[in-house]
């Protein structure tokens, strides 16, 4: 079997050499000193022929998202499993540790489902980024064998299956948690192969995309699911593998996907920063990619108290939203035209409720909550559970109650089954109003959501 690091190497897109220079910064960023930065440190760590030293480990653990106290309780590999996902042998008492830092299902807080905080903020954040734009402004080709034969079905397999979860993305009648399941699988599958089919050519490019697409999708779908700290790792993957394979609309969505990301648990800065180098990744942006991007924009500024600047995003996002209606009309494509409206309604929605001026937001919240729960016409998103924050939230600061209970209402019977982390967040908004009898018959129908 593969050693585990050869596959978290190859989930980054990284050689040997370009991952020994990122374990040496990242030694030293942490304070733990300067190491040498050698492609031989590398590939003995991943032919088991030398174990890295403490220190080594403690910055590797630092770049895949594993906590320091998980080096020392499971040792060389094995942590390294939490961050592949793959198991440990361990007892069932280690096992459920486990769980909690799988990708898809890292650590909550009790009150709300937020994470504690991102892996990459601020500098290192803008590094992992320029380190992309730059690999973006200088592909290398992959060497190694090109896939013959049952290699390359198998390749097509998977563009199939990555394909028909991509549809899910914007409407789906599944829960979001089997969908990240599913994205999870094909991920995996794809990681194993770069890590051991030794493709070159376009074999490995198709891998690259194939790690980037259901990386995104794995981020798209945690994220729906509230568990942000994982969305995070995926999106950061995504981000590495686009670059890697030279994909420029790719590596802007994906950059576009972490900045909603930090939007929602993070730093505007940092959003800001992440849509900056979007657009210098691809300038002509796939109409989808520009929509949500000038939201995130939007919402970043009003977060920083920037009005005007947030109104022009807005804008921006208004006519990507009328392109896209022209696109799906020229072009005849299957795309729900509600998607799209319900992109701009959740972007002037958190823009008004940013600013502090709910009652500019109620049009908003209607147009959103109507279009999420419209029966027959239209598809439930896997954020229809996520956007429903924003309808409850803003309701509430309206102190339209009992709007806000209704909402409530709706998201239970719309996804059937409440993600249970954001069935916490909306415990949480409502915890203040329990003593009003509407609110607190809405908090009850929440406790009979799933249990994680």
């Amino acid at each position: 079997m593969a050693n585990p690091l050869t596959s978290l190497r190859a989930t980054l897109g990284l050689s040997q050499p370009e991952y020994a220079r990122l374990v040496a910064r990242t030694h030293d960023d942490l304070g733990l000193g300067r190491m040498a930065a050698r492609r031989e440190k590398v590939s003995r760590w991943e032919s088991g022929r030398i174990v890295p030293e403490h220190s080594a480990q403690l910055a590797m653990a630092h770049i895949h998202g594993v906590p320091a106290r998980e080096v020392a309780r499971l040792g060389w590999p094995f942590w390294m499993h939490l961050a592949t996902g793959d198991g440990v042998p361990l007892d069932e008492d280690a096992r459920a540790d486990l769980r909690l830092y799988l990708p898809g299902g890292g650590p909550r807080l009790a009150t709300s489902g937020r994470p504690t905080g991102f892996a990459l903020r601020g500098d290192r954040l803008a590094a992992q980024v320029h380190g992309a734009l730059t690999r973006l402004a200088g592909p290398r080709p992959v060497l190694g064998r090109e896939a013959a034969g049952r290699a390359v079905e198998r390749l097509d397999w998977i563009e199939s299956r990555t394909a028909a979860l991509e549809a899910q993305m914007l409407a789906s009648l599944l829960p979001s948690r089997l969908l990240l399941a599913a994205a999870l699988t094909e991920h995996r599958q794809v990681v194993h192969l770069l890590a051991t089919a030794g493709h070159g050519g376009g074999a490995a490019r198709r891998l690259l995309l194939l790690s980037a697409r259901t990386a995104l999708l794995c981020s798209g779908f945690s994220c729906a699911l509230g568990e942000l700290t994982g969305a995070e790792q995926h999106a950061l993957t995504a981000v590495r593998a686009a670059a890697a394979a030279g994909d420029r609309g790719i590596s802007a969505t994906a950059m576009t996907q972490l900045a909603r990301h930090h939007l929602l648990a993070g730093s505007a800065a940092d959003a800001l920063g992440l849509l900056r180098a979007a657009r210098t990744a691809a300038p002509d942006l796939p109409t989808a990619t520009a929509l949500e991007l000038h939201n995130c924009e939007a919402s970043a500024f009003a977060q920083l108290g920037r009005a005007t600047e947030a109104a022009r995003a807005l804008d921006l996002a208004a006519e990507a939203f009328t392109s896209a209606e022209a696109d799906r009309a020229a072009t005849g494509t299957a795309t729900d035209p509600e998607a799209y409206r319900r992109f701009v309604a959740i972007g002037r929605a958190s823009v008004w409720t940013f600013l502090g001026r709910p009652a500019k937001a109620r049009p908003q919240l209607a147009v959103l909550a109507n279009s999420l729960t419209a029966s027959g016409s239209s598809t439930p998103s896997p954020y229809s559970a996520l956007w429903f924050l924003y309808v409850v939230n803003g309701h509430l600061a309206l102190n339209e109650l009992d709007v806000a209970a209704d909402a409530v209402h709706r998201v239970r019977a719309l996804t059937g089954e409440l993600p249970p982390v954001l069935a916490s967040d909306l415990r949480h908004l409502l915890a203040p109003h329990r003593h009003e009898r509407l609110l607190r018959e809405a908090a009850d129908d929440l406790g009979t959501a799933s249990a994680p």
